[in-house]
């Protein structure tokens, strides 16, 4: 009897330690992987996920990450725009506040590049800044068409603490309208600093007020190379620049448009534009273009007449000085900035624009067309 009880003792005991064994193993393996499903949903909750863009086969690729070999995605396409964080400004209804408000909030530094400065209150502004111990720096045409000289201006500006010279002698003439607050914001505009487009006058002018790093970057290696008579090699494709790359950008944007060009410019003196916005119009784009009442001699006569005859329709704004450079393709892209369609303008100034997407400024720039669109007078046939 004792043997047998002795025998089931040792049969039984390997058996319940195997048990046992088992039970602490599932225990194990099931509190690891609940806290495991814990810590992925966790991560999962946080996780953005990678936006998703739409290939021209079907296939749908995760936008920032290496396609799979074997998928192509189409060849051509447009890449979406370069997200921009701008605002805009119109004269004469604005008139100067948006300069004055820009200078007088200045924290750091205030660099401005501009073909004319002839309004007191912006020099005052200027003076003020430097005063109170702001990074003034100021370059300024020193031969403007028509005559006059900034000399006078840079004196003052010298003597009140500002680092004021004459632009750098490389370009016909430096006809860009430009300023850079604090090294963060650039304002790209198509008014000069004048009376009669920032104060009492009434042109129609347009400023983009521009906080997109990389724009804003590119304008202070502008401002730069500028400043020390170098050369610059901007490559921010947001930006129309001249003499480098402002011809080719104005032919493509023309040449892109596909139901609607809409153009607002000074002067309409340059063959290879004039041909792009003719040949826009002749494969069925509707053209309108508005430009200044001329007081004597008309000096863009002959290019009217080319993008008329492509079937253009023309206006001139006899009610306000149309100094502005801005265009609209389609409704949702727009250009804004200092280059006119002048071969000059193209081919040796110093010109600084920008491309937009932007939905609330191309809404106030097609608003404001409208306008002058309305009040503007139709050109007779020649």
């Amino acid at each position: 009897m004792l043997r047998t009880i002795l025998l089931r003792k040792t049969f039984l005991f390997p058996l319940l330690c195997a048990l046992l064994c088992i039970l602490l193993s599932a225990f194990t393996v099931n509190q690891f992987a609940s806290a495991h499903g814990t810590g992925t949903l966790t991560a999962n909750r946080h996780r953005r996920p990678h936006p998703t863009a739409t290939t021209g086969i079907g296939v749908t690729a995760t936008i920032g990450t290496t396609p799979t070999i074997g998928v192509t995605a189409t060849i051509g396409t447009t890449p979406p725009p370069t997200s921009q964080s701008v605002r805009v400004f119109v004269e004469p209804a604005a008139g100067e506040q948006p300069i004055l408000d820009a200078i007088n909030n200045a924290q750091r530094s205030v660099w401005l590049e501009m073909y004319l400065m002839s309004d007191t209150n912006v020099v005052q502004a200027l003076e003020d800044a430097a005063k109170r111990g702001l990074d003034v720096r100021v370059m300024l045409e020193p031969h403007p068409f028509g005559g006059g000289s900034p000399q006078a201006t840079l004196d003052a500006l010298n003597a009140a603490g500002a680092r004021a010279q004459a632009s750098a002698p490389a370009f016909r003439y430096t006809h860009e309208k430009g300023m850079i607050i604090d090294q963060t914001t650039a304002y790209i505009m198509t008014c000069n600093f004048t009376n009669s487009a920032i104060a009492t006058g009434r042109n129609r002018e347009y400023g983009i007020i521009d906080t997109t790093p990389r724009d804003v970057q590119g304008t202070i290696d502008i401002f730069n190379a500028d400043w020390n008579h170098t050369s610059e090699h901007v490559s921010e494709p947001n930006l129309v620049i001249s003499p480098d790359n402002s011809r080719n950008d104005f032919v493509t944007f023309i040449s892109n448009a596909k139901s609607s060009l809409i153009i607002e410019a000074e002067e309409m003196q340059d063959p290879a534009v004039e041909q792009a916005i003719a040949s826009a119009a002749q494969r069925g784009v509707t053209v309108q273009v508005i430009l200044p009442k001329p007081s004597g001699t008309d000096s863009n006569a002959a290019g009217i007449a080319v993008i008329k005859a492509g079937g253009a329709l023309v206006k001139e704004d006899s009610q306000l000085t149309m100094h502005a450079k801005m265009m609209v393709a389609d409704g949702t892209n727009a250009y804004v900035g200092s280059v006119n369609i002048s071969t000059n303008s193209f081919d040796n100034n110093r010109e600084l624009g920008i491309l937009l997407t932007n939905n609330a400024v191309l809404t106030t720039l097609q608003q404001t067309f409208q306008t002058d669109w309305s009040v503007s007078q139709s050109m007779l046939a020649a």
